[in-house]
C-alpha cells in the first residue's frame, strides 16, 4: 500500500449522530415520488413495492458486513471492493460509480433549493440570479466539513430531527385523513392501472436512488463510538422503508389529482398535504424540501470524501485521499469532491445529471449484488443466491430504463467512473507536491508562528466583518423589496433564509472563532492529560526506582549467597566425599581388630586396663554412630547449599524449564528457621498438596521471589496471631501454612499457598498489590514485595495473582502461570 497519512479517523460521532444521514434516504424518496407518481399514477406502486423489498435486503447485507468490517470506513463499496480481493479494477470501479452517484446530489439539491426561493420570489414579484444562489447552496456544507466532519453531523442531527418528523406526520396523517375523513376520495382506489415491461424498467431505474440510498449509515461505522449501535439503524431503516417509500407514494397517489401540475415537487407536495394541513401546507412543505436538500447535500459531502479515503487506505485509490487533518477534516478528498459538485452545477441540466449519476450508482448497486452472488457461500452474506436473480433485473433495467432516458447520458455514466480512475492513476504518477501524502503531512504539522497567528487573526476578523457586512446588507435589500410587496411576512422564505444562513453562521464559526475555541478545549484537556500522564510517571518512576534497588539487593544477595554456596560446597564436598573412606577404613580396621580377638586372644592385664580405659567397647559402637551423623550432617549442608544456589539463580535473561516443586522446597528450606518450634511458640505446620506438574517455563529466580515474599508474609500473620495466644492455646489450634498445586486447563499451572491467621479486612485486601502500601511498622516493610510479586506473575509470566481473604479466617494467594510462555492464544485457567 502507498504512503499515507499517519493521522488516521478517530470514533468521535455518537451513534444519533451517525443515525442523522442514515435518514437521507427517505428525504431522498421526497424529491423522486412526485415525479413517479404523476407519470405512472396507481401503477406506481408496482414500481415501489418491489424495490423496497430489494432495499431493505440490502439494507440488511450491509448491517452484517458492517459488523464484519467495523474499521472500514465509507460503507458500501468499500466493504464489497474486499469481496473482490483479487480484481482490484473492480474495487476501483464500484468506489468511483459509486462515488459519483452521490457527488451530483449537491449540485442537484442546490438547483431544487434555488427554484424553491425563486417561486416563493416570484410571488412578491422578486427575482434573484440563479447561479449566486446555486454556487453559494453547493458550497456552504463542504465550508463546515473542513473544520472537520463531526461539527457539521451535530448540524445535520440538529435539523434531521423535526425534518424526519414532519416527514413521518405528513404520511401518517395523509393515511389517517384518507381512512377516516368524511371527505376523504377514500383510502383504496377504484383499480390499479398495468404498466408494460419498458415502462416499469425505466422508472424502476429511474427510483432506485430512493430504495437503495437507505444503507448510508454504513458509511459512518468505522467513525462512530458505538459501532454496534450505529449498524442497528440500518434494521431499524429497513423496517421503515414500506411506511416511507410505499405509504408516501400511496398518500400522494391518492390525493394528487391533478395532472396540470405535472412534476413539480412544491406543488405535488402542497396539493397532497392540503386537505390535513390546511393553511400550513405551503411552510411545512417548504420546511421538507428545504431541510431534504440542505441534509442531502450534508450527508454526501461527509459519506464521499470517506469512500475516497479509505479507498486510498485500501491502496485502491491515490493515496493523497488517505489525508486527515488534526481537525479530522479529509481536506483532499474534500477538494476533490467540491470540484466534482462544480462541474457537474456548471453542466447544470438537472434531468441528464440525474440520469448520467443515476447510471454509475445503479451500476456500482449492480456489482454489490454480484459480488454477493459470488460470495454466497461466506457466512457474513445473506441471501446470496438470490442475488443473481436482483442482478439479472437489475441489467436489464440499466439497458432498457438507462437507454430509455438518453443513450448518450446512458454511455456517458458508464464511462465516467473509468475517466476518474484514469484521473487517479495521473494523480498517483504525477510529481506535484499537493498530490503528496508528505506535502499535506507537512502542513499539519508545521510548528504555529506567532506573527502568521496574529496575521491569521487579522484574516479571520477581515472574513467574518465582510460575511456580515454582506449578511447584514442582502437582509436590508431583502426587507426593501418585500415591503411594498406585500404587509405580511413570508414564512416560506422565512425557513429558507433561517436554515441557510444556520449553515451559513456554523460555517463563519468554523472558519473564525470555533478554531480558537477548540484549540483552547484541546489545550485543556491536553494539559489534563500531561498532569495525569505526569502522575502517572513520577509513579512509575518511584516504582521502577525501589524495584531497581530490590532487583539490585536480590542481585546482590544472589551473588553472595552464589558465592558463600560456593565456597561451602568445596570443602563440604572434599569432607563428604572423604567421610565414605573414612567409613570403609574404620569398618576394615573394626573387622581386623575383631579377626585378631578371635584368633590371637590375650590375658595380657595392660591390653585389658588400657581396652577399659580407652573404652574400646565404647569407641567400636560410637565411631560407626559418629560416622553416620557427620555424613547426615555434609548432606543437611550439601542440601541447604544446594537450595541457595537453586533460589538464587541469576536467570532473568531468558525462560528456563524448572520443577516448581523445587523452588518450592528450596524456599522452605531456607525458610526453616522460622517454621521450627521454639520456646515462645511450636512449629508451624507445613501442609504439601502438590499435584503431577510438568516442568515450567519461567524465570525461576523470579518465581522464587514471589514465593518467598508469599510465604515470609503468611508466617509474619501467623506470627502476629501466636503473640496473643499461649502455647497451650496454639497447640490446640494448630497454626498451619497449606501449599497446593494444580494444573489448570492443560495450560496453566496453580500454586495456592494458604494461612490460618487473622486474614485482612476489604480495604485492605483491595490494596495489597499497590507499591508502598503496607500493614507493617515502620522499618519492617517497604510495601513493595506483593507490588513486585504481581508484576514478576502478571507482567513478566503473563499469568495472574489473586488475593483471597476471610477476616478471621485467614488468606490464600492463588499463582496461576502458564505452562509454556511461547503460546500467542492461552484460554482461561478458570
Amino acid at each position: 500500500m502507498e504512503h499515507s497519512s499517519p493521522i488516521r479517523l478517530q470514533r468521535t460521532f455518537t451513534p444519533g449522530e451517525a443515525w442523522g444521514f442514515s435518514v437521507v434516504g427517505f428525504l431522498t424518496w421526497l424529491t423522486l415520488a412526485p415525479t413517479v407518481n404523476e407519470e405512472l399514477g396507481t401503477a406506481a406502486m408496482w414500481v415501489w413495492i418491489p424495490g423496497v423489498v430489494v432495499g431493505m435486503l440490502l439494507s440488511l447485507q450491509m448491517r452484517q458486513l458492517g459488523s464484519k468490517w467495523q474499521n472500514v470506513s465509507g460503507g458500501t463499496p468499500n466493504y464489497v471492493a474486499r469481496l473482490f480481493p483479487r480484481n482490484p479494477l473492480v474495487g476501483r470501479y464500484i468506489g468511483f460509480a459509486y462515488y459519483l452517484g452521490w457527488v451530483s446530489f449537491p449540485p442537484i439539491n442546490a438547483i431544487v433549493l434555488t427554484d424553491l426561493l425563486q417561486h416563493h420570489l416570484t410571488t412578491l414579484g422578486l427575482t434573484l440570479p440563479d447561479k449566486p444562489l446555486e454556487i453559494c447552496f453547493t458550497l456552504v456544507a463542504y465550508l463546515i466539513a473542513f473544520s472537520g466532519s463531526r461539527t457539521l453531523a451535530i448540524l445535520h442531527l440538529f435539523f434531521v430531527l423535526p425534518s424526519i418528523g414532519f416527514l413521518f406526520l405528513f404520511i401518517a396523517q395523509g393515511l389517517g385523513w384518507l381512512a377516516l375523513a368524511p371527505d376523504s376520495p377514500g383510502l383504496l382506489p377504484p383499480g390499479f392501472s398495468g404498466i408494460s415491461s419498458a415502462k416499469w424498467l425505466k422508472w424502476y431505474f429511474y427510483a432506485a436512488y430512493a430504495f437503495y440510498s437507505s444503507e448510508t449509515a454504513s458509511a459512518f461505522v468505522a467513525d462512530s463510538k458505538k459501532p454496534a449501535d450505529t449498524l442497528k439503524f440500518l434494521s431499524w431503516f429497513a423496517w421503515l422503508m414500506p411506511f416511507v417509500y410505499i405509504g408516501g407514494s400511496w398518500v400522494l397517489m391518492r390525493l394528487v389529482r391533478d395532472r396540470s401540475l405535472g412534476s413539480d415537487l412544491y406543488t405535488n407536495l402542497v396539493a397532497a398535504a392540503t386537505p390535513f394541513w390546511g393553511s400550513q401546507t405551503s411552510f411545512f412543505i417548504t420546511l421538507l424540501i428545504t431541510s431534504s436538500c440542505l441534509l442531502g447535500t450534508a450527508t454526501t459531502v461527509s459519506n464521499t470524501p470517506r469512500i475516497l479515503y479509505q479507498g486510498a487506505l485500501d491502496g485502491n485509490m491515490a493515496s493523497v485521499f488517505g489525508v486527515v487533518s488534526h481537525r479530522g477534516a479529509l481536506e483532499p478528498a474534500l477538494i476533490f469532491t467540491l470540484l466534482s459538485s462544480f462541474l457537474f452545477l456548471a453542466w447544470g441540466d438537472v434531468n441528464r445529471i440525474v440520469v448520467v449519476s443515476g447510471v454509475c450508482w445503479f451500476v456500482a448497486i449492480m456489482l454489490v449484488h454480484l459480488a454477493l452472488w459470488l460470495c454466497r457461500k461466506d457466512p457474513d452474506v445473506r441471501w446470496g443466491g438470490w442475488s443473481l436473480g436482483i442482478l439479472l433485473i437489475e441489467f436489464i433495467a440499466l439497458v432498457v430504463g438507462g437507454v430509455a432516458w438518453g443513450w448518450q447520458d446512458f454511455l456517458i455514466g458508464l464511462m465516467l467512473p473509468m475517466a476518474l480512475i484514469a484521473l487517479d492513476t495521473i494523480v498517483r504518477h504525477i510529481p506535484f507536491a499537493p498530490f503528496q501524502p508528505a506535502w499535506w503531512d507537512r502542513l499539519h504539522t508545521k510548528p504555529h508562528n506567532l506573527t502568521k497567528d496574529r496575521d491569521f487573526l487579522v484574516v479571520q476578523v477581515s472574513i467574518l466583518i465582510l460575511i456580515i457586512c454582506a449578511a447584514s446588507t442582502t437582509s436590508w435589500l431583502l426587507c426593501a423589496w418585500i415591503r411594498p410587496a406585500s404587509n405580511a411576512t413570508n414564512s416560506e422564505i422565512l425557513i429558507i433564509v433561517l436554515m441557510t444562513l444556520a449553515f451559513v453562521g456554523v460555517a463563519i464559526a468554523c472558519w473564525t472563532s470555533l478554531p480558537q475555541v477548540i484549540a483552547i478545549d484541546e489545550l485543556a484537556s491536553l494539559a489534563s492529560i500531561q498532569a495525569t500522564q505526569l502522575n502517572q510517571t513520577l509513579s512509575e518512576l518511584k516504582n521502577a526506582q525501589v524495584q531497581m534497588v530490590q532487583n539490585e539487593k536480590m542481585s546482590s544477595l544472589g551473588q553472595l549467597v552464589a558465592g558463600i554456596a560456593h565456597e561451602i560446597n568445596n570443602p563440604v564436598n572434599f569432607i563428604h566425599g572423604n567421610i565414605n573412606h573414612l567409613n570403609e577404613y574404620t569398618q576394615d580396621l573394626l573387622r581386623m581388630l575383631h579377626f585378631y580377638e578371635q584368633h590371637h586372644p590375650s590375658d595380657d592385664p595392660q591390653a585389658r586396663v588400657l581396652a577399659e580405659e580407652i573404652e574400646l567397647e565404647f569407641i567400636v559402637e560410637d565411631v560407626q554412630k559418629m560416622l553416620s551423623s557427620m555424613k547426615m550432617g555434609t548432606d543437611r549442608i550439601r542440601n541447604i547449599v544446594l537450595s541457595l544456589r537453586n533460589f538464587s539463580r541469576m536467570d532473568e535473561a531468558e525462560f528456563k524449564l524448572v520443577d516448581i516443586h523445587e523452588g518450592i522446597e528450596s524456599t522452605l528450606l531456607i525458610l526453616q528457621y522460622r517454621l521450627k518450634d521454639k520456646p515462645e511458640h511450636p512449629a508451624i505446620a507445613m501442609i504439601r498438596d502438590y499435584g503431577n506438574l510438568p516442568q515450567v517455563e519461567c524465570y525461576p529466580g523470579q518465581l522464587n521471589q514471589v514465593l518467598m515474599n508469599i510465604l515470609v508474609n503468611a508466617i509474619d500473620a501467623i506470627d502476629e496471631v501466636n503473640a496473643l495466644r499461649t502455647y497451650e492455646e496454639i497447640n490446640k489450634n494448630p497454626s498451619q501454612i497449606t501449599i497446593r498445586t494444580s494444573v489448570r486447563n492443560l495450560q496453566w499451572v496453580e500454586i495456592a499457598i494458604a494461612d490460618n491467621a487473622l486474614g485482612m479486612p476489604e480495604h485492605v485486601k483491595n490494596r495489597i498489590f499497590d507499591p508502598f502500601f503496607t500493614t507493617k511498622p515502620v522499618g519492617k516493610g517497604t510495601g513493595m514485595g506483593m507490588a513486585i510479586s504481581y508484576q514478576i506473575i502478571t507482567e513478566k509470566h503473563r499469568g495472574k495473582l489473586e488475593c483471597f481473604s476471610t477476616l478471621g479466617e485467614g488468606t490464600e494467594f492463588i499463582i496461576q502461570v502458564p505452562i509454556r510462555q511461547q503460546g500467542n492464544s492461552l484460554q482461561s485457567p478458570h
